[in-house]
């Protein structure tokens, strides 16, 4: 069991360190989303899938910030492994005002997985996405978007990721890793875009069994 829970918590951080929006089955719609839960703090988190059949994670909360303060985090490349430390090296390979092409590392379960994306963006302020341009995998997609909500000074934040990793390695493994992670990730980034101290986030990712250890992790 905990060999099992060991190899879907390196596949979820892999996933999540990827950090062109694809269309979705069951695409996130405002009017039903559980404001109380997400109001209250909690990252919603699901399993979702391309309509290309591409295997994702959906992750929404709440943050109380400007979008200009959330979008200037989504393009500081300089920290991205303080809030993402899935991600170990990165390098900007090219830069303007519309886009940005990023070389990662991420190292998983000792392979040294290297790749680079075309983060453009598509709405600046409010949404950028990504593309796999080369390296490792057969395919990385995915993208943050920033909405309003009826809350006054708070907004939502919809991240989507998908990946094809290529290799023989089950979907449901990799994506149940993929849902363990990203809950803890939508934690670690709200508390960096609110300048909140990220030490017990930090604990959070040197133990990865806790939710297990105490019963479940939703």
């Amino acid at each position: 069991m905990r060999a099992r829970v060991q190899r879907e918590w390196r596949w979820g951080v892999l996933w999540l360190g990827f950090g062109v929006l694809l269309p979705l089955v069951g695409e996130a719609d405002d009017a039903a989303l559980d404001w109380s839960r997400l109001f209250a703090g909690e990252v919603l988190a699901a399993a979702v899938q391309s309509r290309d059949g591409v295997p994702g994670v959906r992750a929404m909360f709440t943050v109380t910030a400007s979008r200009e303060r959330i979008w200037s985090v989504f393009v500081d490349y300089d920290n991205f492994p303080q809030f993402f430390p899935g991600i170990k090296d990165l390098k900007v390979l090219e830069q303007d005002e519309k886009s940005a092409k990023v070389a990662f590392y991420t190292p998983v379960a000792l392979m040294p997985y290297r790749y680079v994306l075309h983060r453009r963006y598509v709405e600046p302020g409010r949404r950028l996405t990504w593309t796999r341009l080369s390296g490792s995998f057969k395919s990385i997609d995915g993208s943050w978007e920033i909405r309003d909500t009826p809350r006054s000074g708070v907004s939502l934040v919809v991240y989507e990721s998908f990946v094809n990793i290529g290799q023989l390695v089950p979907t449901t493994l990799v994506q149940r890793g993929a849902l363990r992670r990203v809950r803890d990730m939508g934690l670690r980034l709200r508390a960096w875009i609110e300048a909140r101290d990220l030490a017990g986030y930090e604990r959070q990712e040197e133990r990865p069994y806790a939710a297990d250890r105490q019963g479940g992790t939703d």
